[in-house]
């Protein structure tokens, strides 16, 4: 009787635990970071994010960031199409080098989260971008949530909800090269 009442517990505690990485597919590389302002900014200055996206009929990636009055371009190859890139949710990713590190861990690594609010994909099915702002922040317009980048995209204002989604990322410095997988 105690195994079975422990078990449920165990259970139940673990159908509301939610996963510090997202489910959804998300591939994006790219090399030399360095040749990007915005994105190598974003992997190597603490505190500083950018989005990638790939806008309908640009024919190109569009890497923005909030402290850049310039953005990047990555014009698309055939290395491009033959992996089947994908930007997340909802066609954009966050990338950042947060200034707080994650949980048990010394110093600060590059993090990438899902571009589209993840409360409005999730409640509505709708695919919000967020905007980023210039402190780590990103919010969304639609639900007025908004969430610290250098705190594991969780919500800082707004209605209780889910974190942004994230996607696994790594970046290789002596290749400058950054690799988001989350297949």
């Amino acid at each position: 009787m105690l195994a079975a009442l422990w078990l449920t517990c165990i259970v139940s505690s673990c159908e509301k635990a939610e996963n510090l990485y997202s489910n959804y597919r998300a591939y994006f590389r790219y090399n030399p970071v360095s040749a990007k302002p915005n994105l190598h900014r974003a992997c190597t200055s603490l505190g500083e994010f950018c989005s990638i996206t790939y806008p309908v009929g640009a024919n190109k990636y569009v890497i923005d960031s909030p402290s850049s009055s310039v953005d990047d371009y990555i014009t698309p190859t055939a290395l491009e199409g033959y992996h089947n890139f994908r930007l997340g949710v909802g066609g954009g990713l966050i990338v950042g080098l947060p200034i707080i590190p994650n949980m048990m861990e010394a110093e600060s690594k590059i993090v990438c989260y899902d571009l589209c609010c993840s409360n409005c994909h999730i409640n509505n099915s709708t695919y919000k971008h967020l905007t980023l702002g210039v402190a780590g922040t990103a919010n969304c317009p639609s639900c007025q949530r908004n969430y610290d980048l250098n705190n594991q995209g969780f919500i800082t204002e707004g209605a209780p909800g889910r974190s942004l989604y994230r996607y696994y990322v790594s970046y290789y410095p002596p290749s400058q090269t950054l690799t988001i997988n989350n297949n």
